[in-house]
Order: structure tokens, then sequence, then C-alpha cells
């Protein structure tokens, strides 16, 4: 795969930007002009859709948390785990670093967690769910998080959901995140699953003409589970799980729906997506979903990877 000439591959196996902003410029780009000039995928509203998508999702992760943490308890909790309802799952703390609109704060604390949010902005969360700014601490990352370190502080589930990406230093952040972690806690990580064997076949077949999914100055960094596991192993992290999401980008071996090529394909294609998502999440019991899922991990495919990472 041609590499653009702003990226290198770094000592973990992942891609990232060579000339990076200053921390001062990244926050900046967040705190003041990223949800205010509409800089980011978030959307303005969401249709039923779109709801019950974000919903569905949570569900199934949140399964996936509550089974691996019940391993190795006895018995009657691990019995628990097994449940397909998360309404008998186990409750604890959550810290969503760099919680955005807040759907995660939203959905643990219905069920019963302790949860808290970090964020360089309170403005999206404060516009979809404005009862939840006293749980959200904004700020640089790292420095509140380095706050919460000095504190004492740990947590049964860390959440970095479409944010590793996003900043300057990965490892320091996951290094961060495993002071913050209970011995038995989960940190999930959901990354764009990027320089995969399906984007170099599309390349490849001239299906696409360029490696679409290098957005900067968004993306700093591009991971592929190599590079996501290299980095979990260096910083203290054992990748329990590793699930995959629908894989929006088989759209683009079919001209009529490569929304790469024709951008008007992009919402139908986006569309069809969360349909399939929901009606399976409906349909089948989480534990089958959430097989599913990780056998699509398996064989690279799914426009994101979601891992479940615990203390190595």
């Amino acid at each position: 795969m041609n590499l653009p000439d702003t990226l290198r591959l770094n000592e973990f196996g992942f891609y990232e930007i060579k000339h990076k902003p200053t921390p001062e410029e990244l926050r900046d780009y967040y705190a003041q002009r990223y949800y205010q000039e509409n800089l980011t995928t978030y959307q303005a509203s969401y249709p039923p859709e779109e709801l019950e998508h974000i919903e569905g999702k949570l569900k199934l992760r949140h399964w996936v948390l509550a089974d691996l943490r019940n391993q190795g308890t006895s018995d009657v909790e691990a019995s628990a785990a097994e449940a397909t309802d998360v309404a008998q799952l186990p409750a604890g703390s959550f810290l969503d670093i760099g919680c955005g609109e807040g759907w995660a704060l939203d959905y643990f604390q219905r069920q019963g967690w302790e949860v808290l949010g970090m964020d360089f902005s309170s403005f999206s969360l404060e516009k979809f769910h404005p009862a939840l700014r006293e749980r959200l601490r904004t700020g640089d990352l790292y420095e509140e998080l380095e706050k919460l370190v000095a504190a004492g502080q740990q947590f049964d589930v860390l959440w970095l959901d479409n944010v590793l990406e996003h900043v300057l230093e990965p490892a320091e952040l996951f290094r961060l995140c495993r002071a913050l972690v209970k011995p038995n806690g989960v940190l999930m990580v959901d990354v764009p699953n990027d320089f995969s064997a399906l984007q170099q076949h599309l390349l490849d077949g001239g299906h696409i003409d360029r490696p679409f999914w290098v957005v900067l100055p968004d993306h700093l960094s591009y991971f592929n589970q190599t590079g996501l596991r290299n980095l979990a192993q260096a910083t203290g992290w054992h990748v329990s799980k590793a699930i995959a999401d629908q894989p929006i980008d088989l759209n683009l071996l079919n001209p009529a729906t490569n929304y790469v090529m024709d951008r008007a394909a992009g919402k139908s294609a986006h569309r069809a997506r969360v349909e399939q998502d929901n009606l399976l999440l409906r349909t089948a019991p989480l534990p089958a979903v959430a097989a599913y899922y990780e056998a699509m991990a398996g064989v690279g495919l799914g426009r994101s990877i979601v891992a479940f990472l615990q203390p190595a």
C-alpha cells in the first residue's frame, strides 16, 4: 500500500502522523471547533433507528464486559454474566474518556453504575444529555487522568470510544488507564480498522482511488489489530476479546453502493448497516451476537475494532 507522505509506521506497528500538532493546538481544536463547527461526524439529531442502534451496541458491549469481569468468580456470580438480559448484570464504576455526546454515560447510569465522563468540551454532552453535566470533567484528558491517578481512584470499566486515534500519545494514554483500572477491570477501546487487507484489495482492484480512511487533522493514529495488540502489550494490557462491527466497506466492491467514489451512496450504505445491526440485536441472543462479531474481527473485517483489554 502506498503510504501517504504525512504518515509513518511506528515501533508498535500502526501508522501515525509525522508532524503532530502541539497539545495547545489540539486542545483548542476540540474545545472550540470540533463540535461547534460541525467538524465531527456526529449528528445534530438522531432518528429512532439510530437511537436503537446506539442502545443496541451499548447493550452488546455491556454483556461482553460483564462476561469478562465475572470470569474466575464463583458459579453464582458468573451465572449473571451468562444472562442475555443485561438488567441482570452487576453494576460498578465507569469512566468514559472522551465521552462526546454522553450516550455511554447515560446508558451505564441507567443500569445503576457510578459514572464519570471526561472531554475537552461540554458542548455536545449538554446538547444531548444536559442532566449529566455534573458527571463531566472538561479539560486536557491527560491532565485530568493524572489527577485521578494522583487521587488513587480506580474503576471497574474504562471506555475509549473513537478516542485513541485522536490523541497525541496513545501509549501514554494506555499507561494512565492501566493505573486507573481495578485488578479485574476492563478497558474498552473502539478504533477504526485502518490499513486493512480489505482496504488494500479495494485500492489494488481500482475500486477506490485514495486511502479514504486517512483523515487529517482528526485522526493522528491509524490502527490495525496487530498494532493495537502490540501497544496493549507494551503498556501492561492483555487483549481478552476483540469484536468487529458491520463491514460497511464491503459496499465499496459494488459500483452501485461505492460511497467513496459516489458520496451520494453513503447515506443508504449507512442506513443498511444500521438496519442489519438492529435486526441482529433484536432477534438473536447477546452471546450469539458477540460470537458473530468476534468471528468477523478474526478475519479482519469490520469498519471498527472493538477491543476489550484487561490488566496483563
